[in-house]
């Protein structure tokens, strides 16, 4: 029992991190092209969409992390929160986290 819960633990972490990574990557990629937007250069429509929805997911990243960082035992809250806002279809996760 408890070693499949272990291990049930440990695949969550790693499909997180996992995601975690994609969202840092993505994160990048939007401040590259940022920075061209930046300097001038033309962006094509795509790199625009993909740009607009970075910042979405980085707006709801904070929005999340910051209640999360600053108040005590906001994990319980947090998964709370999530489980609320999916009932309601209120889309509160980045695209990274889309399908947990």
């Amino acid at each position: 029992m408890i070693k499949t819960e272990i291990k049930k633990f440990r695949l969550f972490l790693k499909d997180f991190i996992s995601r975690l990574k994609k969202e840092g990557e993505e994160t990048s990629e939007a401040y590259r092209i940022l920075v061209r937007y930046a300097k001038g250069e033309v962006v094509s429509k795509e790199d625009g969409d993909k740009l607009k929805t970075q910042m979405v997911d980085v707006i709801k990243i904070l929005g999340l992390g910051i209640p999360y960082i600053l108040i005590p035992g906001s994990t319980l809250l947090l998964a709370l929160l999530v489980s609320i806002a999916r009932k309601y279809k209120i889309d509160i996760l980045p695209s990274s986290f889309k399908d947990i």
